[in-house]
């Protein structure tokens, strides 16, 4: 069931970025800077991820709410696939790289879970777009360094 979700909402995500014409999400504010993916500091990480309506729904509150918590659990998927994919480069030598994820995942779910979304948007669609953060003291460095708790 799961990766029927999935596979529905990345087909409902890449149909949103490649639809013609509408109203597109995402840009720049004028005069806004302000960073959405990557390092932010050294010890916040951001991403940005969209999420779609629950299907059925007609409220516009309640498909919102779906989206955004869609967008949600997206953005605390791509963190931790990202954490994952940087301690595997930084263990090129380690015999079992499933046990080495498994343990990226457990160590870190913890301040992904404790994230914050700062900035949302919606389309006409009620489609949501949301910048995800996390932040920890030294998090860059137990991502990138291999440091564990």
């Amino acid at each position: 069931m799961k990766k029927v979700v999935t596979l529905a909402l990345i087909l409902a995500v890449g149909i949103a970025f490649t639809a013609c014409g509408g109203q597109s999400m995402g840009g720049q504010v004028k005069g806004d800077t302000f960073v959405t993916e990557g390092w932010v500091t050294p010890d916040i990480f951001r991403v940005t991820s969209v999420g779609v309506p629950k299907p059925g729904l007609t409220n516009k509150i309640q498909r919102q709410g779906t989206a955004k918590e869609a967008a949600l659990i997206m953005a605390e998927k791509r963190i931790i696939e990202k954490f994952v994919g940087a301690r595997l480069e930084g263990a090129a030598g380690a015999a079992d790289y499933a046990s080495t994820g498994i343990a990226v995942a457990k160590e870190f779910s913890g301040v992904v879970k404790g994230g914050t979304i700062v900035r949302s948007t919606y389309d006409k669609d009620d489609n949501c777009e949301i910048v995800y953060q996390i932040e920890r003291k030294g998090l860059r460095s137990s991502v990138e360094g291999g440091a564990t708790k």
